[in-house]
């Protein structure tokens, strides 16, 4: 069936015969140089204008695609292998991203790979491999409930997990709809949002555009819609992968913070993960990549509780060490100026570790308190009071590193003038700190510039207040659920009330 678009054109009937994935045989575990050839596709990629031959190459995304290279090598190490990868029921090494967690061990063993990934990362990188791959995971969870809307979609949700476990994917994926008119749904305005634009014997065809992070450093992109379609918007309601170098498909890099002299930009020098806008072009997705389709209820019922379980349960690493950086680096701030002690320093010094320490804690006990899903496997107990309230703190840790660090995160020489002796004459004088070197000062005020004062650390930020979607949203689903039933209870009895409350 053709679907009507806002775009006067028929769907592009490309000859596009994708291999079968399930015909590809896995390898295990990759390591670096795997994981950078990988990324040699031929894919699409668009900065500034011009087409990015090589990620892996190109000046501004090859430290990042390198960096991301280095972790797939510690899964080869004697003191990494068995932290980071099992062995799995065909005798293949494979990832604990992709491990699917049917005992509390496994559970922690997982928690044990995340951490090494989130340390190579420094908590900076909100969409690392391990993430998505936690989605794969969900969503093979669910597979009883997507087999009831369509037994081949339940199917497709293990066999989907399988290849990209014993092929160690690298994954992205693109859940949110580019800022277009909010104010029109999907039905009227369809370019809104990725739809199917025909059906065919051996798949679809989708068109639109999706906001994206780490896909220039992927090899699959997932896409599950997270906006909330109504019975009669079916053709949006659609779960998938697919290759990041299938024909029709592009990405366009935003202005990357990459690039830059690493004396002066410490961090965005290489962990800018560079987040872009996917461009479907008319691409066909075969019936094996799809894991729901023309099911908008149910997309909306399955997504965030269900396939999210344990990508949330990486980004939750993830910003915990975030945050344990930005406490470390407003103390080492206010320990080189010689100010470590004054009381309200101390007093800002303990702000942030209270909010950090609450966090860190409901992290640990979602931990203790893991539950069973549906199909038996261990999750998380749910904590959404965490990310509501990491939504309503994360922008002071970024002021109170400003109120400590003052001026020295902003009157700064250059890495170039570190190279001059005539002007090193000088910083050698003036740059010093409370036992410190020069140096060493000047690259813990960069530091703490990068995090906070530069486009890079602003960028961080409002990735970390919209993790999880509209901060709104996350602070009323902390009410949600949230059992009051026993207090209500409690003070219903007391006051003898006569109500149902």
């Amino acid at each position: 069936m053709d679907i009507k678009t806002t775009l006067d054109k028929p769907a592009v009937e490309r000859d596009v015969k994708m291999s079968s994935y399930k015909n590809i045989k896995g390898k295990g575990v990759k390591n670096g140089a795997v994981f950078l050839e990988s990324l040699r596709d031929d894919r699409v990629v668009y900065y500034k204008g011009e087409r990015v031959k090589d990620v892996t190459t190109h000046p501004i995304f090859s430290k990042m695609a390198h960096k991301i290279a280095e972790s797939y090598d510690k899964q080869h190490e004697p003191e990494y292998q068995d932290k980071m990868s099992f062995i799995d029921e065909d005798g293949i090494r494979c990832s604990y991203s992709y491990a699917v967690p049917d005992t509390k061990e496994i559970l922690a063993a997982k928690r044990t790979n995340t951490d090494v990934w989130v340390n190579d990362a420094m908590g900076m990188l909100g969409r690392l491999p391990d993430f998505v791959a936690g989605m794969t995971v969900g969503m093979y969870d669910i597979r009883h409930e997507l087999a009831k809307l369509n037994p081949e979609f339940g199917q497709n949700a293990a066999d989907y997990l399988k290849f990209a476990r014993q092929n160690d994917l690298c994954l992205s994926h693109g859940l949110h709809d580019p800022c277009m008119d909010k104010s029109l749904r999907p039905s009227q305005d369809p370019d809104r949002c990725v739809r199917v634009v025909k059906e065919r014997d051996d798949g679809i065809i989708v068109r639109g555009a999706r906001f994206n992070t780490f896909g220039l450093y992927s090899n699959e992109i997932m896409i599950c819609p997270t906006y909330g379609f109504k019975e009669d918007e079916k053709e949006f309601a659609i779960w998938f992968t697919v290759p990041c170098d299938a024909p029709g498909l592009s990405q366009i890099a935003r202005e990357a913070h990459g690039g830059r002299n690493p004396l002066d930009h410490p961090a965005s020098a290489v962990y800018d993960e560079v987040d872009s806008l996917i461009i479907f072009d008319d691409v066909f997705i075969p019936w094996e990549r799809i894991f729901l389709y023309r099911e908008p209820l149910k997309a909306n019922q399955l997504f965030r509780s269900n396939v999210m379980t344990w990508a949330s349960f990486a980004g939750g690493s993830l910003t915990i060490l975030r945050l344990e950086i930005l406490c470390a680096i407003a103390e080492m701030l206010a320990k080189t100026s010689g100010v470590l002690n004054r009381p309200e320093v101390i007093a800002k010094l303990g702000e942030m570790c209270t909010y950090m320490g609450a966090i860190k804690s409901s992290f640990e006990l979602s931990m203790i308190k893991a539950t069973k899903t549906a199909a038996g496997n261990y999750k998380p107990a749910l904590a959404p009071e965490r990310r509501s309230f990491t939504t309503m703190v994360s922008e002071r840790f970024i002021e109170l590193i400003e109120h400590i660090g003052t001026s020295s995160l902003i009157f700064l020489p250059t890495a170039e003038d570190w190279d001059n002796p005539e002007i090193k004459e000088y910083l050698d004088v003036y740059m010093r700190g409370k036992d410190s070197s020069p140096m060493d000062r000047h690259k813990l005020c960069k530091f703490a510039w990068d995090l906070s004062g530069d486009g890079y650390g602003a960028r961080q930020q409002m990735y970390e207040r919209l993790h999880s979607g509209d901060p709104n949203v996350m602070v009323a689903n902390a009410w949600r659920n949230t059992d009051l039933s026993h207090a209500r209870s409690l003070i219903a009895d007391f006051l003898e009330l006569e109500g149902d409350y």
